[in-house]
């Protein structure tokens, strides 16, 4: 029988069961066709294993039956002067931005903007050995620098699931699971990719060659802490461990009865997998959370901003600009106070294989992949960063944040963070299955319980270095610090338990069961107890 030339033959010579198999990964491309021409028959070029960089490269396409008396498709002559790939998909929603494909267009002014860091020179970042990377070191510098710890060993605390090696896009798709969904962005429109992709997807996509993606994509989003054999057997660094709040704060086992079961915020372990040419426009962690960084695979350069009242002023107004997506953020210039001003004290950092990054509570920051990398890194709060973090969390608000790219359960923390500092003599975390740290506290001889994630009994590290300010000046220091804390936190909570009366979402917030239902009796507790510092 004469096959019909208008069908594929690959699709009709195929079992029930090989097509139901199909249908899943090829439903997308089944609308592509390529002719053969000399016998004018019609296939799906998925079905004749072709990609659609394949097919564009094909002048004259000749089917296997055909092959054999008129020989092999004809490609299409390749010119010497490389060609701009075109974004018609841009051009299509009338952005004239984006028409080169091949990289976004604000990746020439990041590859260029100066100064550099010189890893030699403590100038714009400190550059530390593993073991000097603790909580003591934290809160005496106050964090007002990034840190960069070249070739980090365990000494920092830090240990990978497997060697950095083997931490690869396949292993993370193995472990995670192919059928997951996972978020993948778009690097020229910075939108994420709809419908969501499967990480089976994206690992055979981070695996075609550069020059034949059809675009540019990134994965930045893959919160992987309690999967087996990668984010449940990864140590963060001991001084991330040892200042995250949420680890302090969030209830378990004997506190469950007074406050809401609720799974705690997943932010403490992503996998982020950029291929390269992946840039990521200037933005700020949720929050103001500081990051901890770790490159396993590639390398990445940073285009970083402080948080200085002027640099958060422009980037909100930079953040409100209805050209945002066109702007330079550098370039970026406002009238404020009288007079034209552009964001101060920027520069450029270079991370490679091996590093750990920190970057501290509120930076503003780029991203650029000169290499196809993969990075194991997370988010964290801070008692001694509160006032930043609700700072940022208002600039959010403002500036129109969709709640989902928020810091998960925020104003919660805030809450235990607050019956914590009345009650820090009381234990928060119970015994679970992971080994505990106690310490004494300044104010008083009982104990605290402080969870250590991932631990053996040999490798305790006692965060007892948190509370070990001992001369009368780092008491005073530490009074201060407490002080400020209270005046940002107090007026916070006040705002949100008045939102709370119109609010649903924000009265669920309040651990009512834990605090007391009169939260106006308790927010007076809050101010009694910063009156009485």
């Amino acid at each position: 029988m004469k096959l019909d030339t208008n069908t594929c033959p690959i699709c009709i010579s195929k079992t029930d069961a090989e097509v139901n198999s199909d249908n899943e990964e090829l439903d997308n491309d089944k609308d592509s066709w390529i002719c053969c021409d000399i016998c004018s028959q019609w296939f799906h070029p998925t079905c004749i294993s072709l990609s659609p960089f394949d097919v564009n490269r094909i002048c004259s396409f000749h089917c296997s039956s055909c092959e054999t008396e008129h020989g092999p498709s004809e490609l299409r002559r390749q010119l010497k002067r490389a060609k701009i790939h075109i974004d018609y998909v841009a051009l299509n929603q009338g952005d004239l931005f984006a028409v080169n494909k091949s990289e976004h267009p604000h990746v020439r002014k990041l590859q260029s903007f100066e100064p550099s860091v010189d890893r030699k020179k403590q100038l714009y970042i400190e550059v530390l050995e593993s073991e000097q990377l603790d909580v003591k070191h934290v809160l005496n510098s106050r964090l007002t620098k990034p840190i960069l710890v070249p070739s980090v060993t365990e000494e920092s605390g830090m240990k990978l699931p497997v060697t950095r090696d083997k931490l690869t896009v396949e292993y993370i798709t193995q472990k995670t699971g192919g059928n997951e969904t996972v978020e993948v962005m778009d690097v020229l429109s910075q939108q994420s990719e709809s419908p969501s992709w499967t990480l089976e997807k994206w690992c055979q996509y981070f695996y075609t060659p550069a020059d034949r993606r059809d675009r540019i994509r990134n994965v930045i989003s893959l919160e992987v802490s309690q999967v087996e054999e990668l984010g449940s057997s990864f140590i963060r660094p001991a001084m991330v461990r040892e200042m995250d709040m949420v680890d302090l704060v969030w209830p378990l086992n004997e506190l469950k009865d007074q406050v809401d079961t609720e799974e705690r915020p997943k932010v403490t372990t992503y996998c982020l997998m950029s291929v390269k040419d992946s840039y990521t426009d200037f933005h700020i962690d949720f929050s103001g959370t500081p990051v901890y960084y770790t490159v396993c695979e590639g390398s990445k350069e940073f285009v970083m901003f402080p948080p200085t009242h002027l640099n958060l002023e422009l980037y909100e107004q930079w953040c409100l600009e209805e050209e945002q997506n066109h702007i330079w953020f550098c370039d970026y210039e406002k009238r404020i106070d009288g007079k034209m001003c552009r964001a101060t004290d920027g520069f450029k950092v270079h991370l490679q294989k091996g590093d750990l990054f920190i970057i501290p509570s509120g930076w503003i920051h780029s991203v650029f992949t000169p290499s196809d990398t993969v990075v194991v890194g997370g988010n964290y709060l801070t008692f001694m960063d509160i006032p930043m973090h609700i700072k940022i969390y208002d600039l959010e608000r403002r500036t129109g944040v969709p709640s989902r790219y928020r810091f998960p359960k925020f104003n919660k923390v805030l809450w235990l963070a607050s019956w914590y500092l009345l009650h820090n003599t009381n234990n928060f975390i119970s015994q679970v299955e992971k080994p505990e740290v106690s310490i004494k506290t300044e104010q008083s001889g009982d104990s605290i319980c402080v969870k250590q994630e991932n631990l053996s009994g040999k490798d305790d590290l006692s965060i007892a270095k948190a509370a070990s300010l001992d001369s009368n000046n780092s008491q005073d220091l530490k009074l201060e610090c407490t002080r400020n804390i209270l005046c940002s936190l107090i007026p916070h909570l006040r705002n949100h338990y008045e939102l709370s009366k119109d609010s649903q979402i924000a009265k669920k917030s309040i651990p009512t069961k834990l605090i007391g239902r009169n939260v106006g009796l308790y927010l007076n507790k809050l101010q009694s107890f910063l009156d009485s510092l």
